[in-house]
């Protein structure tokens, strides 16, 4: 679990406090916990983008608040600027261990699809992250999924997948197209 530092900010969110902020390398931060109470706060500008380099947005985050207390939180919410170059918001949701929460996390292909090495197919991974809930113990890193017996224009969507339980079971992620060498490959072989 990685642990983030945050101080405690007033509530008062006129533009020229979130200036201030952002001119100090700052972030405006909330924190939610379940009872719908929130929390305002900032971190540090690095600490955040070391924050998401490594980590990514899921997974389980230690909040620990500059003289108060430390809480285990996921990310709710991140909002960028307009060239998505600088993360300008944060919000952070309080997770309970018995509670379960919903997260995106990334989903990765592993193999050589059958449909691309026999078949001339191109893989093409149509989503790159999807919602799951669960435990926050459970959260993982990722969703490893098993391309290799993958067959030209065949669908791996979320309900194919065990083991989560999907916002979206019909989420199509990978799929195996045919390339247009292939088609020409086959309308000449018709021809012959």
């Amino acid at each position: 679990m990685y642990t983030i530092q945050v101080q405690k900010r007033e509530s008062d969110i006129r533009k020229s406090t979130t200036r201030g902020l952002y001119r100090d390398g700052r972030i405006p931060c909330v924190i939610y916990d379940g009872s719908g109470q929130s929390v305002p706060v900032s971190m540090d500008q690095k600490d955040a983008e070391v924050l998401i380099r490594k980590r990514g947005v899921s997974g389980l985050i230690q909040v620990d608040i500059e003289g108060d207390k430390s809480v285990t939180a996921i990310f709710k919410n991140l909002q960028y600027n307009h060239m998505r170059t600088e993360i300008r918001h944060v919000d952070f949701q309080v997770t309970e261990d018995d509670k379960p929460v919903k997260i995106r996390v990334p989903v990765k292909g592993n193999g050589t699809p059958f449909g691309v090495l026999r078949q001339g197919g191109v893989l093409q991974q149509n989503a790159q992250d999807t919602e799951i809930c669960c435990l926050p113990k459970d959260i993982p890193d990722f969703i490893a999924v098993d391309v290799s017996n993958l067959k030209l224009n065949e669908i791996i969507r979320a309900r194919d997948i065990e083991g989560f339980n999907f916002s979206l079971p019909l989420q199509s992620f990978f799929t195996v197209a045919s390339s247009r060498a292939a088609r020409k490959m086959a309308s000449s072989q018709k021809g012959a």
